[in-house]
């Protein structure tokens, strides 16, 4: 260890050098360390939203004919890139214990009919996610939490409210049973013809969970289904992967544009934060190189008479080390408070007040510590090893002699 206690000695024997070494790597950490948290906070927000923005392949049968099989769902679900899917089911069913709204009078069995919509989650997708129509009370049907969603004009008419039990049964004689759970508005119910058959009417338009459905229909296909993919980047290739699975009967739309939308200032930050943040590496590497150097070439009588005298080459370049990452330990508890102080305000002064990344939630953490301690450490290493290798693989004698004449 008396390489570490040479280079304790050596520091305070030149506070001045010492000083100004340490300037350099404050204001590099510094630097370092801005750069970093913008970079990784970027990057982790875009990672973060690449499920949230909930991208997605959409296919649908463009007739609302029932014909995506059980089996092609069970093959696209099974695909890697595929995080959740949303199957959707359309039928006819019999009120058993309410009537339809209807205008006219008529004996067609569309006009004492109602419209199944079966989904695993009424909330992400078709027209609530759309909002087209909108819940006025109650919840929505999801994967947890199943039931029945009716329009509030069907529920008026019928004196219906939430928690009531309906039923429903098919021309096959199957029935199967209910609770309301939500209650919905569209605003475009008066401006239906009054010719038009029940069947038909938004009012009629009700909303189950697949349990209900396949009480009522024991074998039926779908006839739209939302395939989520955990990493939107990837929708392309899933493309691809559904086609050769699905026949030509059904559309497929892709749906990722608040993903593009959202991603494209993030890509940005990152591109320009990593071009700063390699700038910054590389005039450290050279200022700091081009400052030891001139440190070294001071000391290469002392560090010729160590040598004359047996302290190996190994123990002057853990010296030269030493005294470095000590100076660099100082500079990155006064970068780390001063950038815990005053992150905030320098954010805001280098983002506006309307860019994305301006009102993500900025903070210092320790991996961005962990991040500035490697980087600079790397520079040290590089930086000392430049600035001492002529002085360890010249011969003591010459460089004694050198400095004698």
């Amino acid at each position: 260890m008396n390489f570490f206690k040479r280079a304790l000695c050596y520091i305070r024997r030149k506070k001045s050098k010492s000083i100004l070494l340490i300037s350099c790597f404050f204001i590099m950490s510094t630097m370092i360390l801005c750069a970093t948290i913008v970079l990784m906070t970027a990057q982790a927000t875009s990672d973060s939203l690449k499920e949230k923005t909930g991208s997605k392949l959409v296919l649908e049968n463009q007739q609302g004919i029932n014909n995506i099989s059980a089996e092609s769902i069970a093959l696209i679900s099974g695909l890697d890139s595929v995080s959740r899917i949303n199957r959707a089911a359309r039928a006819t069913a019999y009120p058993t214990d309410f009537s339809p709204v209807t205008y006219i009078d008529s004996a067609d069995t569309a006009n004492f009919t109602v419209t199944l919509h079966a989904y695993d989650n009424t909330e992400i997708d078709g027209l609530f996610a759309e909002e087209k129509y909108r819940l006025l009370e109650g919840n929505p049907i999801t994967e947890k939490r199943g039931g029945v969603i009716i329009d509030s004009i069907l529920a008026d008419a019928n004196g219906l409210s939430i928690g009531d039990m309906i039923t429903f049964r098919t021309e096959a004689g199957a029935s199967a049973s209910g609770e309301i759970v939500g209650i919905f508005f569209s605003g475009m119910e008066r401006q239906q013809e009054k010719s038009v058959m029940s069947v038909y009417r938004i009012e009629n338009q009700v909303f189950v969970d697949h349990g209900i459905f396949a009480s009522l229909f024991t074998s039926y296909d779908f006839s739209k289904l939302s395939v989520y993919a955990a990493d939107p980047d990837a929708l392309t290739t899933l493309h691809q992967q559904i086609e050769s699975i699905i026949d030509d009967s059904i559309s497929i739309t892709s749906s990722d544009a608040l993903y593009q939308q959202i991603q494209a200032p993030l890509k940005q930050i990152i591109r320009i934060t990593s071009l700063i943040l390699a700038l910054i590496v590389a005039t450290a590497i050279i200022v700091i190189s081009l400052l030891l150097c001139m440190w070294m070439r001071t000391r290469k009588k002392e560090m010729a008479v160590l040598i004359s005298l047996g302290v190996s080459k190994l123990d002057l370049f853990l010296q030269a080390i030493t005294e470095s990452l000590s100076l660099l330990c100082l500079a990155i508890i006064g970068a780390t408070t001063c950038s815990s102080l005053f992150l905030n305000k320098l954010m805001n002064n280098l983002f506006s007040s309307d860019s994305f990344i301006g009102i993500a939630n900025i903070r210092l953490e320790g991996q961005h510590v962990l991040m500035l301690i490697l980087l600079g450490s790397a520079i040290v290493l590089l930086t000392v090893g430049i600035s001492i290798s002529p002085t360890l693989y010249t011969n003591p004698r010459d460089t004694l002699s050198r400095m004698e004449g």
